[in-house]
């Protein structure tokens, strides 16, 4: 006599099969983006190392946004003598995947060299780390050396950064902590709400996105003004990081 299933035996066999994928694919899901988030923070530290060679190589000074002027952001045509941060970085990487957040989607992001594409990048330079002008003298960039950095420990060269279409607004190329999830100048934290952060003595780390926000109405007061930018408040974060390293207001030990 041959024998078979019943229905209620499927139906208790679909069920079981059920409740296993729901408890299963979350933790696959979560797995997933942990590793991608590993992949992320090796990007970064990666980066750090180029922009450490990089500054060597150019007696340490650091590498600007972009290599202008004006300071309104280079202009055509562009090639290898106006190009954003990303150009000048690439020889000493020789991996344009690096600059790239892997949790983001290909339709996202991409390598971007030239002034109109930098909207796409998905690690950012800090946006305060240098880069400022004078009035007085606006085709001249001001860069810090290392001379000028007191903790290179606690400053923030890279962080995670949003991509996309400069057209639309994104700074990709930039990253600056006085947002999260924006537009223009912001952090990112798809990370599990964390956010990467490359610092200036070469190493990455990932911090809570909420602790590296920074506080303009701290009531802590500006007592510097010897190059006052008016953004010393990015310094007044949670982690304790040198986020404006051109503005002396905050110092950081």
């Amino acid at each position: 006599m041959r024998r078979a299933f019943t229905l209620i035996e499927l139906l208790v066999v679909i069920a079981i099969i059920a409740i296993l994928a729901a408890i299963l694919f979350p933790v696959f899901a979560q797995a997933k983006a942990q590793a991608k988030a590993t992949s992320a923070l090796s990007n970064v530290k990666q980066q750090m190392a180029a922009h450490l060679m990089y500054m060597a190589d150019c007696d340490g000074v650091l590498r600007g946004r972009y290599n202008a002027p004006p300071s309104t952001g280079p202009l055509a045509p562009y090639n290898d003598q106006n190009m954003i941060w990303c150009g000048y970085i690439l020889p000493y990487t020789k991996n344009k995947q690096i600059f790239l957040d892997p949790a983001v989607s290909g339709s996202q992001t991409k390598y971007a060299q030239d002034w109109p594409d930098r909207g796409w990048p998905t690690l950012g330079q800090n946006a305060t780390i240098g880069g400022w002008y004078l009035l007085s003298n606006p085709n001249d960039m001001i860069l810090p050396t290392e001379s000028q950095i007191a903790a290179p420990a606690k400053t923030v060269m890279m962080m995670n950064s949003l991509g996309g279409d400069t057209a639309m607004g994104w700074r990709g190329y930039l990253a600056q902590n006085s947002a999260v999830n924006l537009p223009g100048l912001s952090i990112s934290d798809r990370h599990l709400q964390g956010t990467h952060v490359g610092c200036l003595d070469g190493h990455a780390k990932k911090y809570r996105t909420v602790a590296l926000l920074g506080n303009p109405s701290d009531p802590t007061p500006c007592t510097d003004f010897s190059f006052y930018t008016g953004s010393y408040w990015l310094d007044l974060n949670a982690a304790g990081l040198k986020m404006n390293l051109a503005d002396p207001c905050i110092q950081v030990q």
